[in-house]
């Protein structure tokens, strides 16, 4: 919470969970859930950083840590075990 919190400037009012089950790749689907979500405001966070994304890094493709929002695939490239 303390990083949502510094991210949007005040405690959230709401918030949304929603799990991807990793068996199909649903990128598209999030980023556009997402978008509508964050539309007005706010930010998202993904299980693959720490960082709370805005919906103009989203849009953009901005790579923060090595990482874009939601990027399982370069995540799981940077964490396989040799």
């Amino acid at each position: 919470m303390a990083v949502l919190e510094a991210a949007i400037g005040h405690h959230p009012t709401w918030a949304v969970q929603i799990d991807v089950s990793g068996r199909i790749d649903g990128t598209a689907e999030v980023h556009q859930l997402v978008a509508m979500l964050l539309e007005h405001g706010g930010v998202a966070t993904d299980d693959y950083s720490a960082h709370p994304w805005t919906l103009q890094e989203i849009e953009s493709s901005a790579v923060i840590d090595g990482l874009r929002f939601f990027d399982f695939r370069t995540y799981h490239e940077l964490h396989r075990q040799h």
